[in-house]
């Protein structure tokens, strides 16, 4: 039997019978919640404490199979640039470019979106931090955050469906895009999420629990 094999099934199973639980709640924003909060702890199972941003991407961008992860939202990187004092950049044009063709008024998945090496080579030095923090990845870690620390969910996008896995955009004919992570998607990632730390525990011979602290005494983090 592999090293620790058992403490990791235990492990997964834990999570497994919480995400059963998680479904029966009725709001999506409480479900959502959850699912935010529980991906956590599997984050930490694998990484360690290695920073909540970069453990959280870390779990998206290694361990699962989710294709949108390493795409680009256009609409976010044009509020960004603008914020950023770049609304006239090479790389802004190159964006207002692109979202141009984006039939207004519709709901339209993230994959119309582009790879982020295909906008690199319109990107200054002083932009690439800003190109990267708009990932569907560090997206989605911004977006969890709102849940966990705010109790709401960032922008006005609507959730048009309660089975719905994919992440899309709404708009209105003369409004923004606005971009939805709906409920299936949570509950689809978390899922996938403990598929692929299943592995890379086992992989690494790593004993999740090793990386909390368990007893009687509370100690602060």
């Amino acid at each position: 039997m592999a090293l620790n094999r058992p403490a990791i099934a235990r492990f997964i199973a834990h999570f497994e019978s919480q995400s059963t639980d998680i479904e029966a709640v009725e709001s999506l924003m409480l479900r959502k919640l959850l699912y935010a909060t529980a991906l956590d702890p599997l984050a930490r199972a694998a990484f360690g404490n290695t920073g909540h941003r970069k453990r959280i991407t870390r779990l998206l961008d290694e361990l699962t199979n989710w294709n949108g992860k390493s795409l680009i939202s256009l609409p976010q990187l044009s509020l960004n640039l603008l914020a950023a004092k770049k609304g006239r950049s090479r790389l802004a044009r190159e964006v207002r470019k692109r979202l141009d063709q984006w039939p207004s008024g519709h709901v339209l998945p993230i994959t119309a979106s582009p790879e982020q090496s295909e906008l690199l080579p319109f990107t200054a030095p002083s932009e690439v931090k800003l190109l990267d923090e708009c990932r569907y990845s560090n997206l989605f870690y911004t977006y969890r955050n709102n849940l966990v620390h705010e109790f709401r969910e960032p922008g006005y996008g609507m959730e048009l469906s309660t089975d719905d896995e994919q992440v899309y955009y709404t708009s209105t004919i003369t409004g923004p895009w606005e971009l939805v992570f709906p409920a299936a998607f949570f509950s689809s990632i978390f899922k996938d999420t403990l598929a692929g730390l299943d592995s890379y525990l086992v992989q690494h011979r790593i004993d999740p629990y090793k990386q909390f602290e368990f007893g009687s005494l509370w100690r602060a983090k």
